[in-house]
């Protein structure tokens, strides 16, 4: 009951001025500022919560400027430059000892990493190195009665690339074809030359569909070969999307390989959406200001914002949060003059904050004094 009176005196306080004013000149102006906020903090004076002792769950977080976010902390575990990845186009030659000349056959990589090799036949080989690849070719052609001592060259011609949609708030958005073994969130982001200075900092990666493809695994626990090779599928669900807020990341249980981008995803970076702020009351502009989505904004930056007070006396002000999952606002005591001297007073203004400089006893006066001087004509107060 006391947060609805509040919030309903102070809402008189933001809308009905101008119209007070009109009918009843700068005195009836200053009057009701008195009069309303006598009412709001004798029916608020039990909830209002001090600026130097605000509970931390009612502080606003800092605003990160996301150009500032360790990007390379979204690099996935990379797998080697020359490891065999599904669509990879292979040049594969084997001699004999019996060959007049090196012959390279074309064999293209399938979807679960064989390749088809005559006269051996199929030969898995993806998630190797090259080097492995050829000792693998080898193998199978002794085994299977092809050739005794065969010699494997292999040639990588083409590798599988995956095409990535960057979009939003980044400096370049379009599509990139990023190499399938360094496809992952950083290389997007980086190939869109980074993020803009009003992006959002939570990132969404869009699944492009069901899909089921061989992506090696690096294993950094592995006893005897830290970094060995060890899984080879990766799968997606349809439309899947994933949320990575760059702020956390490295400070969570989120997998690395949540990080990992498949062929036709798309990465959006959403513009950040701030609600802006309202001042009123005894300042020289009051109305609505944008929230600047870089950089945060305090008491005073709010004041100098609208052109400064109005009243030199000016200097209790009111400030109404709207806390998410909280049904009624928080009411939040200050004073200039302690803001300019002690930082713990100039608190942090959240997105959507109310903040009226409240007309007192003293700036009431000051400003009937004020009237009666320039009725008499004389030089003004201030």
């Amino acid at each position: 009951m006391r947060d609805d009176c509040a919030q309903r005196l102070m809402a008189a306080i933001r809308f009905q001025l101008p119209a007070l004013e009109g009918a009843f000149g700068h005195f009836g102006r200053s009057w009701v500022i008195f009069m309303l906020g006598l009412l709001c903090a004798g029916c608020a004076s039990r909830m209002v919560y001090k600026a130097r002792a605000l509970p931390v769950e009612f502080q606003p977080p800092p605003v990160t400027d996301v150009r500032d976010v360790a990007l390379p902390q979204l690099a996935s575990d990379q797998a080697p430059s020359d490891v065999i990845m599904p669509g990879d186009l292979l040049e594969v030659s084997v001699l004999t000892g019996l060959d007049t000349k090196d012959v390279g056959i074309s064999c293209r990589v399938d979807d679960q990493g064989n390749v088809q090799v005559p006269p051996i036949g199929k030969v898995a080989v993806g998630g190797l190195r090259l080097p492995d690849a050829e000792r693998a070719i080898a193998q199978a052609a002794i085994e299977r009665d092809v050739y005794r001592r065969p010699t494997v060259t292999i040639k990588r011609v083409q590798s599988r690339t995956y095409r990535i949609t960057v979009a939003g708030a980044v400096a370049k958005p379009g599509v990139y074809n990023i190499p399938a073994a360094q496809a992952d969130l950083l290389t997007a982001l980086v190939q869109a030359e980074g993020l803009k200075n009003d992006a959002d900092p939570v990132v969404e990666i869009r699944r492009s569909g069901f899909r089921e493809s061989v992506q090696p695994t690096l294993d950094s626990n592995a006893e005897n070969a830290p970094g060995q090779l060890t899984s080879l599928t990766e799968r997606s669900a349809p439309g899947e999307s994933i949320k990575v807020d760059l702020r956390s990341v490295g400070q969570n249980n989120q997998s690395l390989q949540e990080y990992r981008l498949q062929d036709g995803d798309v990465v959006f970076v959403p513009l950040r959406k701030l609600d802006p702020i309202y001042v009123d009351g005894l300042v020289n502009k009051p109305g609505m200001y944008a929230f600047p989505a870089a950089e945060d904004l305090r008491l005073l930056d709010v004041i100098a914002l609208a052109g400064g007070c109005s009243n030199p006396l000016a200097d209790k002000v009111w400030i109404v949060r709207q806390i998410r999952g909280r049904s009624e606002p928080v009411l939040i005591r200050a004073n200039l003059r302690t803001a300019a001297k002690n930082p713990a007073e100039n608190l942090r203004i959240a997105p959507g904050d109310v903040i009226t400089v409240e007309e007192t006893f003293g700036t009431f006066i000051y400003n009937l004094l004020k009237g009666f001087v320039h009725v008499g004509g004389t030089v003004p107060l201030n």
